[in-house]
């Protein structure tokens, strides 16, 4: 700003030197050198002239009107004196400020059109912007929507046989005691079929999400029964999370509290497990837009800019033991609350994650 400012002084400063350089010539010259005046008289359509391009009109004007102002007393003969006749000089003051103003106001209206011109450039572009944004999102929900029907109905095939696999194993491990080989065989068996049922489950309540069934409800009793429920599943994350109610004390949201726990739950997990099992993290809550706004900062490296990208990808997964749905569960389950959820590196370094809900009327 200060270098702009700087820029227009300089300009006004060259604009009135040359009039100042162009009033001294008149009033040096003796009233004898006819020739010599009429070419300082057309010298002051220079600076008019260039006021005008630089500043528009106000600037054409101004100039215009200094060069009368400057030129009257030798027009007049108060000072030194312009053999030109009355006529001559009336007339040129005349032209002075009819070039000036004329000159100014098609400056004006030109950069004025400009103005125009770049600010529907800028709202071409944003429109362009949001109109690919829309394209991706649309593309990529016709592409997880094809690959989520496909996918349930293999799901829908597979629980079935692995039920009576699970089911078998069970019943065969009765007839081996807790210490025979066999057992331990059977009960691996049994816990990971239990496993990939649980996989399964997941992944069918992302492919077909129920719709949510909205009440108001407490963010802060719901965080506080996700706090507990994870402190209480591992003896190394107590204590590691904490809660900033302060922005979130009193306030209700609109949304499926089982849905709302679900997403609470699979945030703060990734968040833990970011921290190889010894990080702090801060769940801290702010109102912005008429929305609760939980931001949830962990300890960890960061998020790659990999995982930026396919954070919300089905499968996408960093850990080698995840199964990629969590945060896009979450994703799909803040969206139809009517809210967003974004992810970033915090300044303070770490992840951080935002969920952006409607707060309850």
């Amino acid at each position: 700003m200060a270098a702009v400012r700087r820029k227009e002084a300089l300009q006004f400063a060259g604009i009135y030197l040359a009039i100042a350089g162009v009033t001294a010539l008149h009033y040096l010259t003796g009233a004898h050198a006819h020739q010599q005046h009429d070419i300082y008289r057309r010298l002051y359509y220079l600076p008019i002239i260039l006021g005008a391009f630089l500043h528009g009109l106000p600037g054409g004007a101004a100039a215009a009107i200094v060069v009368c102002i400057v030129y009257l007393p030798h027009a007049l003969g108060y000072i030194s004196h312009d053999p030109a006749s009355s006529t001559t000089k009336i007339l040129e003051m005349v032209l002075y400020l009819a070039v000036g103003l004329i000159t100014g106001w098609l400056v004006s209206h030109l950069k004025g059109t400009q103005r125009r011109l770049e600010g529907a450039a800028r709202d071409l572009g944003a429109s362009l912007a949001q109109l690919r944004a829309a394209e991706e999102r649309l593309v990529q929900e016709a592409r997880l929507a094809a690959v989520g029907r496909l996918s349930a109905g293999l799901a829908h095939e597979i629980r079935n046989p692995l039920a009576s696999i699970k089911g078998s194993a069970e019943i065969l491990s009765d007839d081996f005691p807790a210490e025979h080989p066999k057992r331990r065989m059977l009960q691996v068996l049994i816990d990971e079929a239990g496993r990939l049922n649980d996989v399964l489950t997941r992944f069918l309540a992302f492919a077909r999400p129920s719709p949510p069934c909205m009440e108001p409800v407490s963010l802060t009793a719901e965080l506080d029964a996700v706090v507990a429920l994870l402190e209480n599943r591992s003896a190394s994350d107590r204590g590691r999370l904490r809660v900033e109610p302060h922005g979130c004390a009193d306030v209700r949201l609109r949304a499926d509290p089982r849905q709302m726990r679900q997403v609470l739950m699979n945030v703060l997990l990734n968040a833990l497990q970011a921290g190889d099992g010894t990080g702090m993290v801060r769940i801290r809550c702010r109102r912005a837009d008429g929305r609760l706004v939980i931001a949830v900062q962990d300890s960890g490296p960061g998020f790659t800019p990999e995982a930026l990208e396919n954070a919300f990808t089905p499968f996408f997964t960093t850990r080698s033991e995840g199964t990629g749905l969590g945060l896009a569960l979450s994703h799909r389950i803040v969206e139809l609350h009517g809210g967003t959820i974004r992810l970033s590196n915090s300044v303070e370094g770490g992840g951080l994650v935002e969920v952006a809900l409607p707060i309850a009327q």
